[in-house]
């Protein structure tokens, strides 16, 4: 990677963490773009699901509220997930267009086999669209994973 490379995606985190996250000129790093649908981490497993909406109810802006992505890591082998696996950032890529933003864990897992993550605050992009979501995952030596869903579609909601 070279240090342009490497400055714009840099920035391009920095944006995410300030609320924009929307550029369309930074590179999306090559890991990410070769994310697989399953991934091990940790000795598990794991697949991703999502459900990425915009909120259109009467109380919302004429326009929508920002997008919302909904991500539940989940193990695909009926292993539970290890505890030392955390989410860190997602990437939603609308062609060339790259929303980079940091996760959160906002509930306390419930279940050893998936954890529920969400994203922010992010563009207003669809709905009736789809996206690909990529998720970064780090094991408890920093190792680190990512895991794509291809081709996810952006909800309305009223």
């Amino acid at each position: 990677m070279t240090a342009l490379t490497r400055m714009l995606v840099a920035l391009s985190f920095v944006l995410a963490a300030c609320g924009g996250g929307i550029n369309p000129l930074a590179p999306v790093p090559s890991e990410v773009r070769a994310a697989s649908e399953r991934a091990l981490v940790g000795g598990v497993s794991v697949q991703l699901e999502t459900y990425l909406y915009r909120d259109f109810a009467p109380t919302s802006p004429v326009d929508g509220k920002p997008l919302i992505a909904g991500l539940r890591l989940k193990s695909a082998d009926a292993s539970p997930l290890p505890s030392t696996v955390h989410a860190d950032s997602v990437w939603i890529i609308n062609r060339a267009a790259v929303w980079a933003a940091p996760v959160a864990e906002e509930q306390p897992r419930s279940d050893p086999f998936y954890v529920d993550l969400v994203a922010r605050e992010g563009p207003k992009w669809g709905p009736g669209i789809e996206v690909d979501v990529v998720l970064l995952l780090r094991d408890e030596s920093g190792n680190r994973v990512y895991i794509r869903a291809k081709t996810q579609p952006i909800h309305r909601t009223d």
